[in-house]
Formats: structure tokens, C-alpha cells, sequence
């Protein structure tokens, strides 16, 4: 199964954006080095909201794909650190993966057609 590379790209913005505390600003007070690509973080309102999006649809998720995706796209140390701790194989992570991608992507385009549709009835 591929990977789905818009979900992809949105899932690494949101890990950023979560690392950042989430902050509408982005700015991490706790990490003031000048080399921290965190210290300086800043979202526009479209990219506050997609994040925020994106983390509701995370939540959304069965517990084993939640868990899978957050490990991921957060934790330190790659693949191997989340096969190790998560005591899976590498085919699992990346099956639960791809199904997650599938979800967030109904999830999104479910979200997106609502809103179209409420805009069409105003």
C-alpha cells in the first residue's frame, strides 16, 4: 500500500505545529537557542486551523493508529525507536500508517464537504 502524500505533508506540519505547544503564534519561549528550528515558529490563521484540523481528525482515530501516527510524526529517533517501543515490525507501522491516511483523508474531505455544504445553504 502507498502512503498518501498530502496526508503526509499535513501530518509534518502538524507534528511541528504540535511540538510548538500548538501556540497560534508558534513561538517556544523554553527552547531560545538561534540554531532550534522550533524557536521561531510562524503560523498563518489557514495553517493554525489546518493543524488544528488535522489534530482533531488524529483524535478520531482507534487507539493503535492514534498511537502509531503520533509516534511517528513526534518521537525522536526515526522508525526504529517506534518499532522498538511500540513492539511491532516495520510492516505494521507502516500498514497502520497507510490506513490512518486513508481515515484522515475521509475525515478531511467529510469536513471539507460539510462546510461547502453549509456555505451553499447561507
Amino acid at each position: 500500500m502507498q502512503r498518501n502524500s498530502y496526508i503526509d505533508a499535513r501530518l509534518t506540519d502538524w507534528a511541528q505545529w504540535r511540538l510548538s505547544d500548538g501556540d497560534y503564534r508558534g513561538i517556544n519561549y523554553v527552547e531560545r537557542e538561534v540554531d532550534c528550528p522550533r524557536s521561531h515558529l510562524e503560523y498563518s490563521p489557514d495553517q493554525f486551523e489546518a493543524c488544528l484540523e488535522m489534530d482533531m481528525a488524529i483524535a478520531t482515530l482507534p487507539v493503535e493508529l492514534k498511537e502509531t501516527v503520533v509516534a511517528s510524526y513526534t518521537w525522536q529517533g526515526g522508525v526504529s525507536v517506534v518499532i522498538a517501543k511500540l513492539r511491532v515490525t516495520r510492516a505494521t507501522v507502516h500498514r497502520r500508517l497507510c490506513h490512518a491516511d486513508i481515515r484522515l483523508d475521509d475525515y478531511i474531505t467529510q469536513r471539507q464537504a460539510r462546510a461547502r455544504e453549509i456555505e451553499r445553504r447561507i
